[in-house]
């Protein structure tokens, strides 16, 4: 019994925390925000033009489809624009326009300020053992879950 409630209380706390609404900057949702910081991110750490589709699906841990349906969203509101590659026309980047670095400045500074306030209630080091255990709990569903879909479910 207490393995089964102990189940219920660890994906009803991780159901909670999926549905915290942080209001974004921009009426953004938190993946879009995600986007918009990893396309930044990948910009000024590489110093290039944009990132590829395919790399941002990967970095953001989303099927390509939903990436896709994303951007198309975020280029009809002007926060990313697209770039045929000039060596493989096949392949597409995409980048920050102005309006979306603006855009993800802001909600980065709105993310740092829910952050600290969220670190002063808790404490600095109970959210750094937090987010180890955090580290592990993800690592332990990712592979489960690879796991399973790969048809090795663990008994």
């Amino acid at each position: 019994m207490e393995g089964t409630e102990l189940c219920t209380r660890l994906m009803y706390t991780l159901h909670r925390i999926g549905k915290v609404h942080m209001k974004m900057v921009g009426n953004i949702s938190k993946m879009e925000f995600f986007a918009l910081e990893a396309i930044g991110k990948y910009q000024r750490d590489k110093e290039a033009s944009g990132i590829y589709v395919s790399e941002l699906a990967q970095g953001l841990r989303i099927a390509a489809s939903q990436t896709s349906r994303m951007l198309k969203g975020l280029e009809g509101r002007g926060l990313i624009g697209r770039s045929v590659d000039g060596k493989d026309r096949r392949n597409t980047r995409v980048f920050l326009t102005e309006e979306g670095k603006e855009v993800c400045k802001e909600g980065k500074a709105e993310m740092d300020r829910l952050v600290e306030r969220v670190i002063m209630a808790m404490g600095s080091e109970r959210i750094e053992e937090m987010l180890a255990l955090f580290g592990e709990l993800a690592d332990a569903l990712e592979q489960e879950t690879k796991g399973r879909r790969e048809g090795k479910a663990r008994s």
